[in-house]
Order: C-alpha cells, then sequence, then structure tokens
C-alpha cells in the first residue's frame, strides 16, 4: 500500500520541485535583470565620459583609478578582487553560496574604477558577481536552506552572464559549466534558464541592447577542413594557457612581495595602472578598457593587427594579475577574435568566421566551458557555423590541461591519463602528480638480450 501511494504522490512531489524553482529562478532573473543593467548602464556612461580623453590625462588617471580599485577593495570587499566569477565559484563550493551584500555595490565602483580609465578587463564577472550577490541575498530574506542558497545562487550567475551577453541559453548553462569541468547540474538547467530568460528580458525593457557582427556565409565542411580546425583549436586552446600562465604568474608574484615585504596592497593595483599606461604608450590605447571596437572590427570581417591578440593577453594579464577589478571573459572575446582574425589567412578562411571561430575557442578553453560556449557562438552568430564551433572548442577544451581563468573550478573530468590531476577537488587545491609519459615499448628480442 505505501508503494502504491508513493508512486501516486511522486508525480505531485516532482512537479511541486519543478514550479518552485521555476518561480524562484524567475523572480531572481528579474531582480538581477534589473540590477545589472544599471551596472552596465553606469559602466557604459563613464566609458563614454573618458573616451576623449587625451592619452597625457589617461596616463594620469589610470594609476589613480588603480589606486582607487585597491581601496574600495581592500576595505570594502577584498573578495571584489579579479575578474569575479572566480569568488562567486569558489562561494557555492565553499560557502553554499554565501556572499557578502557588500560585494555588489563595490565590485560596481571597483569595475568602473578600472575600466573606465583604461584597465583592461570585462563586465561579465561583476556581473556574475553582482547577480550571485542579488540572490544570496534573496536566499536570506527567505530563509533558504544552505543547498537552496546554492541553486538560487546558480540562478544569479546565468541571470548575470545573460544580461551582459544578450544570450539566455548560453548564460544559463555557462552560470552551471563554468562551476566543474566535466560536469553540469542537470537539476539547475531549467531554474538557470528561467532566471537568464527573465533577466535578459528584463534588461531589453530598460534598454539594454547588444549587437554582434554576423557573418551568412556557410562553409563546406570536408575532412581537410576539419582537420585544419582541429589545429585551430589547439593553437587557440595554447593561446588561452599562455594567458592563464601570465596571470597566475604575476599574481604569485604580488602575493610574494605583499608577504615577504609587507606591502600595501593597493599599491599593487596602482603599479598596474603605471605597467599599463607604458604598454600603452607603445601600442596605443586599442587594448584598454572592454576594447569593443577591437572586437567589433575582427567580427565583421576587417582586418586587425597582426599581433592584436598579444598586446591585448598583455594588458589583460597586468590588469588583472595585479589584482584590479573586471572580468575575463570579455578579453577572452578579443583575444580569441582578433587571433582568428590573425590566422584566418593562414588557414584559408573568411576574416569573419576566423574571429567567430576564435572567439568561441579561446573562451571555451579559458573557461572550460565548451558547451556554452558552443551555444553562444550559435545565438550570437547563427547555427549555420554549430560544427566548426564544436570542431574548434574541443580541441582547445583539452588543450589548456588542468588550468583555467577560474582555479576554483572543481574537477570531475581527467582530460588525460598522461596528465592526472585528482578528481572531486578544485584545480587550485590540487596537488602536481607527475606526468604519466608514454613509453616506448622495445621490441621482443632487444628485452631478451
Amino acid at each position: 500500500m505505501k508503494t502504491i501511494i508513493r508512486r501516486i504522490w511522486e508525480p505531485f512531489l516532482m512537479g511541486r520541485q519543478l514550479v518552485l524553482w521555476l518561480l524562484l529562478g524567475t523572480a531572481t532573473g528579474a531582480l538581477v535583470g534589473v540590477v545589472v543593467t544599471y551596472f552596465l548602464k553606469l559602466l557604459f556612461f563613464s566609458i563614454a565620459l573618458t573616451a576623449s580623453w587625451p592619452f597625457w590625462l589617461t596616463a594620469l588617471t589610470l594609476p589613480l583609478g588603480g589606486l582607487v580599485t585597491g581601496l574600495l577593495i581592500h576595505y570594502g570587499a577584498p573578495s571584489a578582487a579579479g575578474h569575479g566569477t572566480e569568488a562567486v565559484i569558489r562561494a557555492v563550493h565553499r560557502d553554499a553560496g554565501r556572499i557578502n551584500w557588500k560585494v555588489a555595490p563595490v565590485k560596481a565602483l571597483a569595475t568602473i574604477t578600472t575600466i573606465a580609465p583604461g584597465g583592461s578587463a570585462g563586465k561579465e564577472g561583476p556581473s556574475a558577481q553582482i547577480g550571485a550577490a542579488v540572490a544570496s541575498a534573496v536566499a536570506d530574506l527567505l530563509r533558504l536552506s544552505a543547498d537552496q542558497r546554492r541553486r538560487i545562487v546558480i540562478c544569479g550567475i546565468g541571470a548575470g552572464f545573460a544580461t551582459v551577453f544578450g544570450t539566455p541559453v548560453a548564460g544559463a548553462i555557462l552560470g552551471i559549466e563554468v562551476l566543474a569541468i566535466g560536469d553540469l547540474w542537470y537539476d539547475m538547467l531549467l531554474p538557470s534558464f528561467a532566471a537568464s530568460v527573465t533577466a535578459y528580458e528584463v534588461a531589453q525593457a530598460l534598454g539594454l541592447t547588444w549587437t554582434y557582427p554576423r557573418t551568412a556565409v556557410p562553409l563546406p565542411l570536408t575532412m581537410g577542413l576539419f582537420g585544419r580546425l582541429v589545429v585551430w583549436g589547439m593553437v587557440a586552446g595554447l593561446v588561452a594557457y599562455v594567458l592563464v600562465l601570465a596571470m597566475d604568474g604575476l599574481h604569485q608574484w604580488m602575493h610574494r612581495w605583499r608577504t615577504t615585504y609587507q606591502v600595501w596592497p593597493p599599491l599593487f593595483p596602482l603599479m598596474s595602472g603605471v605597467a599599463l599606461v607604458v604598454v600603452m604608450a607603445f601600442v596605443g590605447r586599442a587594448y584598454g578598457g572592454l576594447s569593443l571596437p577591437l572586437l567589433t572590427r575582427a567580427l565583421a570581417g576587417h582586418t586587425v593587427p597582426t599581433l592584436a591578440f598579444w598586446w591585448k593577453l598583455v594588458t589583460v594579464a597586468i590588469t588583472l594579475g595585479f589584482g584590479m577589478s573586471g572580468g575575463i571573459i570579455t578579453p577572452l572575446f578579443v583575444i580569441g577574435a582578433t587571433l582568428g582574425s590573425t590566422l584566418a589567412g593562414l588557414f584559408h578562411l573568411p576574416l569573419a568566421i576566423g574571429a567567430e571561430l576564435g572567439m568561441v575557442a579561446v573562451t571555451a578553453a579559458g573557461t572550460n566551458a565548451p558547451i556554452a560556449l558552443i551555444i553562444m557562438g550559435m545565438e550570437l552568430f547563427g547555427s549555420r557555423l554549430a560544427p566548426e564551433f564544436l570542431i574548434v572548442a574541443v580541441p582547445a577544451f583539452i588543450m589548456i590541461g588542468n588550468h583555467s581563468v577560474y582555479p576554483s573550478q572543481q574537477v570531475r573530468l581527467q582530460k588525460s591519463p598522461w596528465v592526472p590531476i585528482s578528481v572531486g577537488r578544485s584545480l587550485e587545491e590540487t596537488s602536481e602528480i607527475p606526468l604519466h609519459l608514454p613509453q616506448r615499448r622495445r621490441p621482443q628480442a632487444a628485452r631478451d638480450d
């Protein structure tokens, strides 16, 4: 009898769970959509104010902006340092998604004082962190359990991504996929999607727009093209790997100096501003800030400087490696698109398609989120290149190995038996395991001798 009753009630209880999280996801998405939209409007307004400044004024305000950023982070919310999403991933895994409410305003202001003067960072990491902080506040208000808090914070992350990029499907999946390498929380797909769609529609209603040049040229998929795209993805993965190593190296150097010589932490963002001024004095201001004109130019099929991807990589590493505030995905977009534009001629592809493929591949590698980036490529540029997005994203994801722009990602997948890693822990917690290099087997006769 109990079995019969259970089977009768089970669908109703499952439906109750589904409806509950659809409502929670929708409400969270609406709130995040409002807060993130006005953050983005304030950021764009600040960028517009500084866009016409002469370089000498930028040279003065960029170090000052770094100092202000350092002060805001050090005395306001230390977790607001870096690119935002990293702190959220750590909070989800270690603190059941609990985020200090002060993170949202501090992160917003610190990002503006980083990017508006010319710091090379993105807008999506802060948006995800702000969305997660709003969701955590909702969890406090509703007195949700630890597991429920974690779930609603995931909805906030996806809603933040969707608001920034204008991609509700990819935003929802990205908010889940960045949490762990090789794993998706399937029970969170629909709630996260509800939050992302709602945030996207709220942002639209409040006047936020997204524009990406789109190509309509399909590629004839042949074995020759398949092979070229696999190599393409491998190159993209290596470039993302260099970025991660550069950021990590600078961050470790900063940590050593801070602990050994007791350096006042806000000085490092100031040093970052000085270093950026020196670099931009040689290569130009196009590589500072969001670099959206450079991204748009590459995606539209226009030529960009051959080493544009490299100089953007350098400025991003300096900005985020020294503790300034901002996102990492928009810089990955720019690095990938300009790299793709540079490689397009070598691989006999149109410039616009090369930029689109490069953007997807480099971002898929850096974030360890190939599924979300394949879907994002289709949402932004159309589904005609879906096979090509997959072919470049997967090799890039493999080539970056056990590294990520998000070291708090948990490892649920061992990419290669020759490069072992502890599964079930975060990347930053895993200790290095000796490489299992393949041994060349000697002939039987030689072994007998």
